[in-house]
């Protein structure tokens, strides 16, 4: 079957018309949910019958040409975004019920997910800013969608204002390239910003780490982070964590690579940022008392590892390069898994007992045996422990630290050393919600967890494990992304 590149974007766009429509003229719910998810899921079968990419929509955008282009990597981020989607709609289906607006939540979700698979197919510089606002803006309101609440609103306010700060940034490291270039065809860019003024080249590469660098969390440029996170519903905590996030790093990395040429080293500042924001992201949620912002915090430092590893390719590709890429990329996914079920494990109690401070979830996981099972395997996979799938990712990117050498080998010891801080704070949150002999009087009244909630969490926890002990299943869509990625930078 011959799919267009533009298929499941054009698919995600008309769903959330629809869907925003469906909600207004047929407000039932659980019926809405089920609408937007039948969107995703014909974008999932567009996606893989694109598998493993191929193909090019060229069109003309005020006389200028522009591209979208199915190749490993598109295919990859969209899977997991929209995979990931599935899983939380389903979720939401329950957790969502009695929330008014749904026709507008889950069409804004449905546009957020489009312009993460968009930043994939990007084939330009400038599809792939075009696609980064649409994913961004309606992330905006999906945090402030409790505006009962001023917590919502206040983290979407600063949310908003470091968001639109870091893409105005970015727009302005694209201009400088382009300026100089006058190109934006990323197949072709390299060539022309070759004989970028050494200056500017420096100058538009830090732009763009900034600009990009506010999604991705990477600090200083994290504060938006934990509060939006906490003040979020979970499922859109689990979306922003395990999609925006990954998403960022992508386009990051994308448009990094094509400065490679100018002499730049955007690798070394990628790996120190990555290190800072690890050590940053694990001691912070070292000190929390909060669960949903322990995991905003956790999530820094898992945005650390990733950004490290892109670092550590770009700045040893010829020998770092594959294993330090697979590293990334397999992380994104398991991110994705694992800290996307953390979340929604986080919500669901959240929803039974009323509240995510650590202190009253003592003895929950005995209430709610599920849920405390498998917070219990997504906390482990998150801090590495093997089998699990993030000791894998975190493997790839380790190997890769020893091909590279020298201070690969130094960032390799980091990463394990922060694998090991991170225990400090899993493991008591392990033992308050699973093994916590005095049981909190809110655990004790808490309410049952229903199964629209179950279900995703099982599958989060099926490929937690699935992951891990057969990692061949995620390198499926993980290797094209790898082969594009070496093909992409190494071709430059």
């Amino acid at each position: 079957m011959n799919i267009s590149p533009a298929a499941p974007i054009i698919t995600l766009f008309v769903g959330a018309l629809l869907t925003y429509l469906f909600g207004r003229t047929y407000p039932k719910p659980k019926f809405t949910g089920l609408f937007s998810l039948l969107f995703l899921v014909i974008a999932l079968v567009e996606l893989l019958n694109l598998y493993p990419g191929g193909g090019r929509v060229t069109y003309s955008l005020w006389g200028a040409q522009t591209f979208l282009e199915a190749n490993g990597l598109a295919i990859f981020l969209g899977v997991v975004a929209v995979g990931l989607g599935i899983l939380v709609l389903i979720y939401d289906v329950s957790h969502m019920k009695d929330s008014p607006g749904l026709g507008r939540y889950y069409a804004l979700i449905l546009l957020m997910i489009a312009g993460a698979i968009g930043i994939g197919f990007a084939g330009d510089l400038f599809n792939l800013f075009v696609f980064f606002e649409v994913m961004a803006i309606p992330s905006y309101a999906l945090v402030a969608f409790r505006k009962e609440k001023w917590e919502p609103v206040e983290a979407a306010v600063k949310y908003t204002i470091m968001s639109i700060s870091g893409s105005l940034l970015a727009l302005g490291g694209i201009s400088i390239i382009f300026m100089y270039t006058g190109n934006l065809d990323l197949n072709t860019l390299a060539q022309s910003a070759a004989n970028m003024d050494p200056g500017m080249a420096i100058a538009a590469a830090g732009l763009i780490i900034a600009g990009f660098g506010v999604k991705v969390a990477i600090v200083p440029l994290h504060m938006w982070l934990p509060d939006a996170y906490q003040a979020a519903p979970s499922g859109i905590s689990a979306l922003l964590s395990g999609i925006t996030s990954g998403a960022g790093a992508i386009a990051m990395l994308k448009a990094l690579a094509i400065l490679l040429p100018t002499g730049t080293h955007p690798g070394v500042v990628l790996i120190i940022f990555g290190i800072i924001s690890m050590f940053v992201g694990n001691f912070m949620a070292l000190v929390q008392k909060d669960l949903k912002r322990m995991l905003a915090y956790s999530s820094i430092a898992h945005m650390g590892y990733v950004v490290m590893a892109i670092g550590l390719a770009l700045n040893y590709l010829p020998i770092a390069g594959e294993y330090a890429f697979r590293g990334a990329s397999f992380h994104i996914l398991n991110h994705a898994v694992m800290k996307g079920g953390a979340f929604l494990c986080a919500g669901a109690i959240l929803q039974s007992i009323g509240t995510s401070d650590l202190h009253e979830m003592r003895g929950i996981g005995r209430k709610n045996v599920l849920v405390g099972v498998a917070f219990a395997f997504f906390a482990l996979a998150l801090a590495g422990v093997p089998p699990l799938n993030g000791f894998i990712s975190k493997f790839f990117i380790c190997k890769g630290g020893v091909d590279a050498g020298g201070w690969g080998i130094v960032a390799m010891s980091l990463l394990i050393l922060n694998s090991a801080i991170s225990l400090g704070y899993y493991l008591p949150a392990l033992n308050t919600i699973l093994f916590s002999r005095d049981i909190s009087e809110r655990a004790e009244k808490a309410r049952p967890v229903s199964a629209w909630i179950c279900v995703p969490i099982v599958v989060m926890v099926i490929l937690t494990v699935l992951l891990g002990v057969y990692p061949e299943f995620g390198l499926k869509i993980v290797n094209p992304a790898v082969q594009y990625l070496m093909g992409f930078a190494g071709g430059l």
